[in-house]
């Protein structure tokens, strides 16, 4: 499974924010660049949110996605808003998980708009590496978290990801080091 992009090129009025790019994904491919170089707009291409004015954007399978804000349902409780991406009855998938990412019982429970900050990224994380999906885009997914609770998502996503692509859009080089694959500099 992959991603594929063919001379992609974008842009908001007057503004280029990507140019002919020309790229396949597959594996892990972590992207880094300065803010507002299209790294997101990048991720909302992949995910057929937006449409390139040039170019060809190919994607093979299913594609699940963390989104720099979390875009819960804050009325469900975390493991019915993790249990909403996985078919049948997750509910017990969904739990495992997240008590694996650190959220206790009593937390499970509460609604997702009660949620710390944290607690509400990591649900939002699970929700996207528990989806049946053949490639993962992960736009800032570790942000909000200390660094105890970011290693142990990073781990927990790291092993979510085996067989699939993955795209990691983070600042942070150290995260793309942990997860390894192709480092991608867009920008700059």
């Amino acid at each position: 499974m992959y991603a594929e992009l063919t001379g992609v090129t974008k842009r908001y009025g007057g503004e280029t924010v990507l140019e002919s790019l020309t790229r396949r994904l597959e594996g892990v491919t972590a992207l880094m660049g300065p803010s507002g170089r299209g790294k997101t707009t990048l991720a909302r291409l992949l995910l057929g949110l937006e449409k390139p004015d040039s170019g060809r954007v190919a994607v093979t399978g299913r594609l699940a996605a963390v989104f720099q804000e979390d875009r819960l349902c804050p009325q469900l409780n975390a493991v019915a808003n993790v249990a909403l991406a996985l078919p049948g009855h997750g509910e017990a998938l969904a739990r495992q998980a997240l008590e694996e990412l650190g959220l206790s019982d009593e937390d499970l429970n509460k609604p997702a708009a009660v949620l710390s900050g944290g607690q509400q990224r990591r649900v939002a994380l699970a929700r996207a590496m528990l989806a049946p999906a053949d490639g993962v885009v992960l736009d800032e997914p570790f942000k909000g978290l200390d660094e105890a609770t970011a290693a142990r998502a990073m781990a927990w996503t790291r092993q979510k990801a085996a067989g699939r692509w993955l795209l990691l859009i983070t600042h942070d080089p150290e995260q793309a080091a942990f997860f390894g694959g192709t480092l991608w500099q867009l920008g700059g």
